[in-house]
């Protein structure tokens, strides 16, 4: 069985009807990403963007770190800064720039 899936800019609205959409980030979010990863030289990575607007992952913390965090096996390196932009969180850890849904709990 085959899934409609509309993808959806990030400030847009999913005139479809049926289906499921997926929510991308805003413009605004990806270039204010692209400027950070170009200044710290980091990868910009989108590993926990669907699960983190599925509300599968949460910002932990890890003792004195703050970790994005999906289980015991997949979690992040520490946390150095998190920006919000639009309907995102901008997080950037020790090795990577990730984008997360800002509907990402803090725990």
């Amino acid at each position: 069985m085959s899934q409609n899936l509309s993808i959806v800019p990030g400030n847009a609205t999913n005139q479809n009807g049926g289906g499921s959409s997926l929510v991308l980030p805003t413009e605004k979010t990806l270039l204010q990403a692209t400027k950070l990863a170009l200044k710290t030289k980091k990868p910009i990575c989108f590993y926990f963007y669907i699960d983190s607007l599925k509300g599968k992952i949460s910002i932990a913390t890890d003792g004195e770190d703050r970790i994005i965090f999906k289980s015991d096996d997949e979690h992040t390196s520490p946390i150095l800064n998190t920006y919000k932009s639009d309907t995102s969180y901008i997080v950037v850890t020790e090795n990577t720039i990730y984008i997360l849904s800002a509907d990402t709990p803090v725990k």
